[in-house]
């Protein structure tokens, strides 16, 4: 079983307790349980007022008790991202000042005061003494909550005033200036602000015009300064002047030209400088070349003012010199009667200061041992925003649970579908909460993914204990962005996303939903002293829209369907990309020696770019049988298709073995895989300026996969191969009962081995799982078991099978525990596989050399059999061209009863030689064809990416080895020998009949116009036959009716309408009108078909009218007129005769 090392389990846990802090406690119940609340916003520092005007706006009517008004948040700014890191838990009171005249009562011209520090604060650095301004990432706005009930919180009154022992009128000040209007790489937290450039439109030079009255000329000041500059191999620099004096220079280093080096270099200084009145900061560009740009980024300034109000009249004031001083007296001037001063260093408790006004000057005195905050206001107040009603909600008082769905609002009603099966099918206990309801009980409204984390981390304290018992799951359901404030156009930060701090280096900028997972009390995701590891199987579907938050869920029940039972869950496809010495076929050949050792019952296909030969043409060289051999495997079905190599968000490898079109052409809503792709971004689910084609593979409707364990970010091979084979090893391997890990559980667990072996932290987060992380793969809930062949148990010696000759095979069926299941009926499923072979790869390319690799994948035979209490029971012939030399082949099972199913498999059966004996067969196969379905005329119209169907019928059977001598199983298109399609793995023999069977294969997407296809099978003893379709494809936008007609005509009772069209699959609106010879209206049949075919008889008409009545005898026209959902039409005339 894979599992992470106690040894390193035990060494991670020490380094841990030095850091562990006491568990956090959570209130037991949120105060929005009850009571009718509502919400505001602000967006800056002050003293707001609240009349009742706004609290109508809010939807509070009438005269209310002044004494229950109640104002709740959380402070404005952004939450820790370390778990150590101290938040409010819930919404806290907020103390106000209410104004009601003394009467009790909240009316008329009564106000509500209440301070806050708004969402941007700044940050005193303790080791320093120096503050720093924190621009909220995720809001420009802060939230608060409001209710009328029980008794308010107010401010309090200074309850004495003591004796000063020091004087101050001047006090310590700060001003920012940020703009973040561009993010270079669509990554990562930082955005940057005003470009600079030598270029049409650009300038070299700005000037910033700071408006902040009482700055004390000649007082020591400070200047933080943070820029960008992009100057290819050559340094550039800025400089810095207040009122035209030089304060500083900032040289930046140039950046190379490779698409993985950085994009931009950036620097911060700090310079003193003295101050001088209204300053005006002017930033000067230095271009290193004629292309090279600058950006600022943001600057500080911290100077020294005089105490005094100014004509906004607020004033938020500190002093750092008199901390530690016991009382200091401060001197306030231009005041009058109306300022106020509130000690606001704790916000949630502001205390009023007593006063002395004297003249203009106002006085207070206070304690000064720790440092404090105060805000001086006058009757210039600043107004909130009305948000709205808020529902009651109370996630404090959920239990446990296993299973937590955050979602957007919009997408709820899908979120609960899904969770509802997760309940009935898993047992799993859910929670579903929107995004709104987290952020409102862990951010105070805010949109911070902190608060996610905070949510999940709530459920981890309080049951740790049983955590560990069960899996637990957290899916993200909604696409996020690296654009927190919708600034990019079309934006879709529906869940929110972690992003990494760099934001200019393509190599150490990703984002990584492992954020949400890092729940341990000592955690920190931007810690690189201790090994965060995750604590619960996360995923996300990144769905833009509710149409693909319903695509993707009807995706889960389709995948759990009866439908999507078969052998095809029993394959695993490897994809190598070409070139790099070799290194991508290297990789998968890892991976495939670890599919072999842990988990053999897979079949594993390998499709390696340079064992097919490449085709150059004007894009490029492209691999078209090895795009043949992908789009096979979809058709056909593979639980896992692991890709490794090249690619971006639009296709996989240079050669383009999958793009965009491919897939639009994929019909397998029965056989969805799971993408495992390792290579570059293929997934950025945080860039909405992207539609990428692993979110679509995902999304799309019905057809793609069934999830992604997938790269959002550039990566490294090596470190791919790593985080690969141990996420296969995780998730291949079943536990000692039989069961295998959810597609959650497995990538927690291989991510964790992976952070506690490999040094590259980056990469590993830069893996997401894209789907329901609940969900496992397709799985063997039951094993097939071979008991005999050819009646000698298979536990003795081992039984030769060879060319020609007669097999039996038979068996039974067990549950995990290897428990025989007697009372099962349903279907069981065999391939034979020959001997492994050796094929050589062609070197097609530089970096690519000539290297043999095995494969498996010869098949024999391909049959169903019943299975009848728990038994079933195979008979087939063995083609002639086999491998005659002698050696192990494999027999694949599976076996399924519509509700469960599982595979099997056994290796002891030897295969070659020749038997002699055996009957004599001359009769070539019995072929028939059709298209779509079996209604097919042979001649008459079609799509343009129809369905193959052949039926074969051969006393001995029907040969598909792919034995490279010309036997193959093919249809070749317009007698052209260059477009043919070998048929072998689509061909299976029907149910307890290895005489009899059917192809379906998909058909690539084929030219307007008439066609033949030439289908020539060979039977098992080799003797052929060959059969001709013709057919005419309608080009794809076109709607085409054809041989309308009804049956029986003439007719008495009931007749039923047909006609040909070219949109199998597809809802068409067909109506039929019923008219006299004279044109008179008398019936109208509308009906809704989607046939598999190309013929639809579907719509029936027992000869009466509109009222019912039986219409006489005679010749009758009608009209068949057929709609897309699209609106394309087409119509047709007939008649009818009614005896």
């Amino acid at each position: 079983m894979f599992s992470i090392p106690k040894l390193l389990i035990l060494s991670v846990l020490t380094a841990s307790m030095l850091w562990v802090k006491a568990q956090r406690t959570y209130k037991s119940s949120s105060v929005l349980a009850t009571g009718n609340w509502y919400k505001f916003s602000v967006d800056r520092e002050g003293i707001y007022k609240i009349d009742p005007s706004f609290l109508a706006a809010l939807g509070i009517q009438g005269s209310i008790p002044s004494g229950q008004v109640r104002i709740f948040g959380n402070g404005g700014g952004m939450l820790p991202e370390s778990n150590a890191g101290s938040s409010i838990d819930d919404l806290e009171e907020i103390a106000i000042m209410v104004n009601d005249g003394g009467d009790g009562v909240f009316d008329a011209q009564d106000q509500i005061l209440f301070y806050t520090r708004g969402p941007n604060p700044w940050s005193l650095d303790s080791t320093s003494g120096q503050y720093h301004h924190i621009k909220n990432l995720y809001s420009d706005k802060a939230y608060f909550f409001i209710t009328v009930g029980g008794v308010g919180k107010r401010v309090k009154q200074q309850i004495s005033s003591p004796v000063p022992q020091k004087t101050i009128s001047s006090f310590d000040d700060h001003y920012f200036h940020e703009l973040d209007t561009i993010n270079f790489l669509a990554s990562g937290k930082e955005w940057f602000g005003e470009e600079m450039a030598n270029a049409p439109g650009k300038t070299l030079a700005l000037n910033y015009n700071i408006a902040i009255p009482g700055i004390i000329p000649g007082q020591p000041a400070r200047i933080t300064s943070n820029v960008v500059a992009r100057s290819l191999n050559v340094g550039s620099s800025f400089s810095i002047s207040v009122n035209g004096i030089p304060v500083q220079q900032i040289p930046v280093p140039g950046v190379g030209t490779g698409i993985l080096d950085p994009f931009a270099q950036q620097v911060e200084k700090k310079d003193n400088f003295t101050a001088s009145p209204n300053p005006v900061v002017t930033l000067n560009f230095t271009p290193g070349s004629f292309n090279s740009q600058g950006w600022l980024n943001w600057f500080e300034l911290f100077y020294r003012r005089s105490l005094e109000m100014p004509p906004s009249g607020q004033l938020p004031f500190r002093d750092l010199g008199s901390v530690g001083t016991p009382s200091v007296e401060y001197v306030i001037s231009n005041t009058d009667a109306r300022t106020q001063v509130w000690d606001v260093t704790d916000m949630a408790q502001p205390v009023t200061m007593k006063s002395v006004l004297s003249g203009n000057q106002l006085w207070f005195t206070n304690d000064a041992i720790q440092l404090k905050e105060y805000f001086a206001f006058s009757n210039n107040y600043l107004s909130p925003l009305v948000e709205g009603k808020v529902a009651n909600q109370n996630l404090h008082a959920s239990g446990p649970a296993d299973y937590f769905i955050i979602t957007p609002p919009e997408f709820l009603s899908e979120a609960k579908r899904l969770a509802a099966f997760h309940e009935q099918h898993d047992q799993l206990k859910t929670i579903v909460v929107t995004t709104e309801q987290v952020y409102n009980e862990f951010s105070g409204g805010s949109p911070d993914p902190s608060a996610l984390r905070n949510f999940v981390k709530m459920f981890y304290d309080r049951y740790r204990t049983s955590w560990k018992d069960s899996g637990k799951y957290l899916l993200l359901f909604g696409k996020g962005s690296f654009d927190y404030k919708n600034r990019v156009p079309n934006n879709t930060a529906l869940v929110p996303v972690y992003e990494s701090n760099s934001s200019l280096d393509p190599l150490s900028t990703y984002t990584s939903d492992d954020f949400y997972g890092f729940l341990d009390e000592n955690e920190d995701i931007n810690s690189g002293l201790i090994i965060n590891t995750l604590d619960i199987g996360i995923g996300r579907v990144p769905a833009k829209n509710l149409v693909e938050a319903k695509n993707f869920v009807e995706k889960v029940f389709t995948y759990h369907s009866a439908a999507s039972l078969g052998p095809w869950r029993n394959n695993i496809d490897l994809v190598a990309d070409d070139e790099d010495n070799n290194l991508h076929l290297q990789d998968a050949e890892t991976l495939a020696t670890a599919i072999a050792t842990e988990a053999p019952l897979f079949n594993t296909q390998k499709i390696y770019l340079d064992a097919f030969r490449q085709e150059s043409g004007s894009a490029g060289g492209r691999y078209p049988q090895a795009n043949i051999q992908v789009d096979n495997s979809i058709y056909t079905g593979t639980l896992i298709w692991n890709y490794s190599g090249h690619g971006g968000s639009q296709r996989l490898a240079e050669e383009v073995v999958l793009d965009q079109s491919i897939v639009n052409k994929w019909e397998n809503s029965t056989k969805l895989p799971l993408f495992i792709t390792a290579t570059c971004d293929f997934a950025p689910y945080d860039n909405p300026l992207v539609n990428s084609l692993g979110e679509n593979i995902l999304v799309r409707p019905k057809t793609g996969g069934i999830g992604l364990m997938t790269t959002s970010r550039v990566v490294f091979a090596y470190s791919n191969r790593i985080i690969n084979e141990n996420y296969l090893k995780a998730a291949l391997k079943p536990d000692s009962n039989g069961h295998y890990k959810s597609l959650g559980a497995a990538l927690m667990d291989a991510k964790n081995f992976t952070y506690l072996n490999s040094g590259d932290v980056i990469n590993n987060r830069k893996f997401v799982l894209l789907g329901d992380p609940a969900m496992r793969l397709g799985f063997p809930e039951l094993k097939p078991v071979v008991k005999a062949i050819n009646g000698r148990d298979i536990q003795g010696s081992i039984d030769t099978l060879s060319a020609g000759e007669f097999v039996s095979v038979e068996g039974f069926i067990t549950d995990l525990h290897d428990d025989p299941l007697s009372s099962f009926s349903g279907t069981a499923y065999l391939s034979l596989f020959d001997k492994p072979e050796t094929i050589t790869t062609l070197g097609n390319d530089p970096g690519s050399f000539p290297v043999g690799f095995t494969q498996q994948a010869n098949i024999l035979f391909k049959g169903k059999a019943s299975v009848e209490n728990g038994r079933f029971f195979f008979r087939f012939r063995l083609p002639k061209d086999i491998n005659y030399q002698y050696g192990k082949g494999k027999l694949s099972l599976y076996a399924e009863n519509g509700n469960i199913g599982g595979g099997g498999y056994s290796s002891n059966v030897i295969i070659g030689g020749i038997d002699t004996t055996a009957n004599k067969d001359h009769e070539g196969p019995e072929i028939r064809a059709y298209l779509n379905d079996e209604k097919f005329v042979n001649g008459s119209i079609t799509n343009a990416i129809p369905i193959l169907l052949v039926k074969l019928v051969d006393s001995s059977g029907i040969n598909t080895v792919s034995s490279g001598i010309g036997h193959d199983l093919v249809a070749t298109l317009d007698n052209d020998n260059n477009k043919y399609y070998v048929l072998n793995n689509f061909y299976e023999t029907d149910l307890d009949n290895f005489q009899k069977g059917t192809v379906r294969f998909q058909l690539p997407e084929l030219a307007a116009g008439h066609h033949t296809l030439k289908i020539k099978a060979w039977d098992v003893t080799n003797n052929s036959s060959e059969y001709v379709l013709e057919f005419t494809v309608i080009a794809t936008g076109e709607l085409k009716l054809e041989h309308v007609l009804n049956y029986p005509n003439p007719f008495t009772t009931s007749t039923s309408f047909w006609f040909e069209h070219n949109h199998p699959f597809e809802d068409l609106y067909a109506k039929v009108e019923v008219f006299t010879i004279s044109g008179k209206l008398i019936k109208t049949l509308t009906q809704t078909i989607n046939s598999e075919g190309n013929r639809s008889n579907d719509i029936l008409w027992d000869g009466r009218d509109e009222y019912g009545n039986k219409l006489g005898r005679g010749v009758y026209v009608y009209r068949i007129k057929i709609r897309t959902s699209y609106g394309t039409t087409a119509e047709k005339w007939e008649r009818l005769v009614i005896l």
